[in-house]
């Protein structure tokens, strides 16, 4: 699938906006991410153990994963699934070296991993004051066929990942004069999301603007 990088308070962002506020307010206070640094090897992690929004994605993915693996719901084939794709993202974050933009590369893998989490494990998205990730939310358009998905990351600066027919995209929050603006550069072309309450506007490339929906997902 196709990763796509470019993402301050999220406080028009659907009915989000107290919590996510609190969380942006705390984000950077530490640098350090759920692994010993003093082991770090490769680019990408000393990458992660130098950068505070990368360290906190990096405890985000941490705490997700924590709540996923103990779900009583799974089986064991299915634990052990889950601890394998985890073990593969590691090693594809760590294979970011090879990357021509090594940043933009470890900032995909995190906001993707995020959203994966919390969209396919339940446990992931039972939310709790050191939450730094909200979603995933459904965004449906008329003139986009298929539903896209959206997680909301509450770093500083905010991201948001967006699952859109069949890529992914780390979009970075922008100034905007009323609701929530997202976008990323994807080669030429703009990917966006504007939303404010339930309303969204999306741009996706090779198309036009679309007036959407944003829900919660199904």
């Amino acid at each position: 699938m196709k990763r796509r990088s470019s993402c301050r308070p999220l406080t028009a962002a659907l009915a989000i906006p107290a919590v996510v506020t609190t969380l942006v307010c705390t984000a950077g206070e530490t640098a350090s991410p759920s692994f010993d640094c003093s082991r770090a090897q490769g680019k990408a992690q000393l990458l992660v153990c130098s950068d505070p929004q990368l360290a906190e994605l990096d405890r985000e993915i941490a705490r997700l994963y924590s709540l996923a693996s103990k779900s009583p719901q799974l089986n064991a084939k299915q634990r052990a699934r889950l601890r394998a794709y985890q073990i593969g993202w590691i090693r594809g974050r760590d294979d970011c070296w090879k990357a021509d933009g090594l940043r933009a590369c470890v900032l995909d893998n995190y906001t993707m991993r995020i959203h994966e989490l919390r969209r396919d494990y339940p446990e992931a998205r039972v939310d709790a004051t050191d939450s730094l990730s909200r979603g995933p939310f459904t965004v449906t358009c008329e003139a986009i066929s298929a539903p896209l998905g959206i997680t909301f990351i509450a770093t500083d600066p905010p991201l948001a990942c967006l699952e859109a027919q069949g890529s992914f995209y780390t979009l970075a929050q922008t100034p905007t004069a009323s609701g929530a603006r997202y976008a990323a550069s994807a080669g030429e072309d703009e990917v966006s999301l504007w939303n404010k309450g339930d309303e969204a506007r999306v741009i996706l490339p090779g198309h036009p603007a679309a007036d959407c929906r944003v829900g919660p997902m199904p």
